[in-house]
């Protein structure tokens, strides 16, 4: 009812707009006969036959943009307002505006069955990507003050944005993102390989020109469908990422088993591929010494999966298989020792080349973190902590949101209400503190790098946002990231260093450094 009641809005509005029709109605992907309106609050409408999967960009509402009703429809999260064509006047729209002049997405939809212009898809109400379309001026950065009222209340720094997978040019208009040539701005690290994909270029290399790369299916004959293929998981330490291509499969859906282990110098941007042929791999974690690689073996599409963990030297060698059966969950590491559980037990391993999987509890513990003397865990929603030397667990004084050590503290994360806070509590005992006000949003997946955190925010179900902050100073924290929260394990489609975000929309690798002062 919804749907029905706001494309009753868009339909109303647009009857008293203008047509754009191209002279050839298939050119460059077109979305059908219909291109797109112009103006009238950026309404922005696809098209109304279904893309052909062109194989240009699709182009949107030829017209000057003129001043925008007022929609009022509850709940948009899309830009407000915003000009459209040449000459355009601001619209007057807010947090109803829907889509950005009639602008229809790269390649008219490429290669979607029965697909429509991407037009008004963004900012519709209620969940929509809050970035600017290619060929558009950059969403503005600056201070923000969120979750005004509530204890979550803060300034945060945003910064100019485009919509996922475009960036900022000098011009301050959204472009595609370059390849990682230098630090000062988002850039593409990894171009992943795909069924009907060309080769995929490393940092600063240049992707493949061959076949189809549409994420509703490959070329013709191919059977890679929504999100499995390209990346899969990515992590880092203090000097490289690393990140997990799962393959390619045949026409008929029979997994290539050439997926691969893959990292990025930190230190002069060299790709290096650490293991290929893998069977699958889904997850990815990492000790000082080892990758740990879950893998599903690969199954046909939808039958049931064969899971395995596996274990790769960093320094360089090949995957050996640790455990039979281990689904990926919890995992930590203390150093070169691993913690992980399965099947309602916790195991551990240490890093010399023969050492093996042991028992460490029965307790059905969930791992969630490790520093340098202690295991931490979670068993019936009680946070517990034992020694790595041996399983002691003992309870916690408190239960806690996506707990981390740092130095002497346990940091998690609070949702109150309107936002997100950062809470703490000594290692040696006490309650948790609040210790730093996180603005709007639900907050998860808390994770701790050199003397900065990161976590995943979420201002509403369609949305997903990361967020950043040094454990010092008061500087405010920083938003990265904004994009469509994913179907898939969205904890292993980024990861933050002490200088940079990374993260995967499973087409590409990107690179956020962090902005100087």
């Amino acid at each position: 009812m919804r749907q029905l009641s706001l494309l009753g809005v868009v339909i109303a509005v647009a009857c008293n707009g203008r047509l754009t029709v191209p002279d050839d109605p298939n050119a460059a992907g077109s979305a059908g006969h219909i291109i797109g309106f112009a103006g009238h609050g950026d309404i922005g409408v696809g098209g109304s036959v279904p893309g052909s999967g062109g194989s240009g960009p699709g182009t949107g509402g030829s017209g000057p943009g003129t001043a925008g009703v007022v929609i009022n429809v509850t709940g948009g999260h899309g830009p407000q307002g915003g000009d459209d064509g040449p000459g355009g006047k601001a619209s007057s729209s807010v947090a109803g505006s829907i889509g950005t002049g009639g602008s229809i997405g790269t390649g008219g939809s490429i290669g979607t069955a029965g697909g429509y212009g991407t037009a008004g898809a963004l900012g519709t109400a209620g969940g929509g990507n809050p970035g600017g379309n290619l060929g558009q001026p950059c969403i503005p950065g600056g201070l923000v003050t969120e979750a005004v009222g509530s204890p979550a209340q803060a300034q945060i720094k945003t910064l100019p944005h485009c919509a996922e997978g475009l960036s900022c040019d000098s011009t301050n208009a959204c472009v595609a993102t370059p390849d990682c040539t230098t630090d000062s701005a988002l850039c593409v690290v990894r171009h992943a390989v795909f069924n009907g994909s060309g080769g995929a270029g490393g940092a600063g290399g240049t992707p493949g020109s061959g076949g189809s790369s549409s994420s509703s299916g490959g070329g013709p004959g191919t059977s890679t469908i929504g999100e499995e293929g390209g990346v899969v998981a990515l992590a880092a330490n203090e000097s490289h990422v690393y990140w997990l291509e799962y393959g390619t499969r045949d026409a008929l859906g029979n997994a290539l088993n050439d997926g691969t282990l893959m990292s990025y110098s930190l230190t002069d941007g060299t790709t290096t591929t650490l293991v290929a042929g893998l069977h699958g791999p889904m997850g990815l974690e990492l000790t000082s010494t080892h990758a740990y690689v879950y893998i599903d073996g690969a199954p046909l599409i939808g039958s049931p999966t064969k899971p395995q963990l596996l274990r790769v030297p960093l320094a360089g060698g090949s995957a050996v298989l640790v455990q039979d059966g281990a689904q990926h969950s919890g995992f930590a590491a203390a150093g070169s020792q691993a913690f992980w559980d399965t099947n309602a037990k916790v195991y551990s391993m240490l890093s010399d080349s023969s050492a093996t999987p042991v028992v460490f509890s029965s307790n059905n513990e969930r791992v969630l973190a490790s520093d340098a003397t202690n295991l931490y865990c979670q068993v019936n929603a009680l946070l517990v902590s034992s020694p790595i030397a041996s399983a002691a667990f003992a309870p916690l004084d408190f239960n806690g949101n996506a707990l981390a050590p740092h130095d002497d503290g346990l940091y998690m994360l609070e949702a109150n209400n309107a936002g997100a806070l950062l809470l703490r509590a000594s290692k040696t005992g006490g309650l948790p503190q609040r210790v730093r006000a996180l603005g709007n949003g639900t907050p998860q997946n808390l994770k701790v790098t050199s003397d900065r955190y990161y976590l995943e925010v979420y201002p509403d179900w369609w949305n997903e946002q990361v967020l950043t902050a040094g454990f010092a100073g008061t500087d405010p924290p920083i938003r990265l990231l904004y994009r469509r929260a994913r179907r898939t394990t969205v904890d292993q489609l980024w990861v933050g260093t002490a200088n940079a975000l990374f993260w995967s929309d499973s087409r590409a690798i990107y690179k956020q450094p962090l902005p100087t002062p």
